[in-house]
């Protein structure tokens, strides 16, 4: 019988087969050991993406932090799952601050996170949610990512416009193979997403529409966990 290990969500569910000539003691402790090499590799992985390694939970047969070793060796099953969203949304949220023109300091406190399109408010505990994504609300938001002045200049001088775009550019090379980064952009109705439909999370929401006119749509950096 086959043993499925799977390390989330660098990668897909791995069969292994031991010799069964082995004892059942003697194919669960060659079972553990490869584990625990693949699980060596993933943090390594996570260290050169992420600058450092992100906790994770063991899962053995289904129990949480059990020795590899207890391994069911006819069928088990050992599954690692890293906590890597925080360690993504950090480095953008973290980018797009650094990169924000100064003034006022407006725009620069105006970046949001949103779960499932519902605004977090700072403090809050991060919600398990589908999709993540960070939107900047302030009136000239649009301007400074991609307006220009009549001269034809970007409107922005301070620092080089197109924020989101190039912070989701860079978040792409760096997180592609954890998550799906997406550049848009997005309205507001009452603190909730607007979807490129004109839709609050599936729902209809009153003046949608007219905020989700480009007018009227902010820049935005989606979130999505492989």
């Amino acid at each position: 019988m086959a043993v499925k290990i799977k390390i989330e969500p660098i990668e897909s569910w791995v069969s292994l087969t031991v010799n069964e000539a082995l004892s059942p003691a003697a194919r669960s402790k060659a079972i553990a050991k490869y584990a625990g090499e693949r699980l060596i590799g993933a943090q390594e992985t996570n260290r050169r993406i992420l600058g450092r390694v992100p906790p994770h939970q063991t899962f053995v047969d289904g129990r949480p932090n059990a020795p590899l070793e207890s391994v069911n060796p006819e069928r088990g099953v050992i599954a690692f799952e890293f906590d890597l969203v925080f360690d993504v949304l950090r480095w953008i949220g973290d980018a797009l601050i650094e990169r924000s023109p100064v003034v006022s300091g407006e725009y620069r406190r105006g970046h949001t996170l949103f779960a499932d399109g519902a605004e977090i408010p700072i403090g809050d505990e991060l919600p398990i949610a589908d999709e993540y994504s960070f939107t900047n609300m302030v009136p000239y938001a649009r301007k400074i990512e991609i307006g220009k002045t009549k001269s034809g200049r970007a409107f922005v001088i301070q620092v080089e416009p197109r924020i989101y775009e190039r912070t989701a550019r860079e978040a792409r090379s760096r997180f592609g193979n954890v998550a799906k980064i997406e550049y848009t952009f997005r309205g507001i109705v009452g603190g909730q997403q607007v979807n490129p439909l004109g839709l609050v999370r599936n729902r209809r929401g009153q003046g949608a529409r007219e905020h989700n006119k480009p007018q009227n749509r902010f820049p935005t950096i989606v979130v999505r966990l492989r």
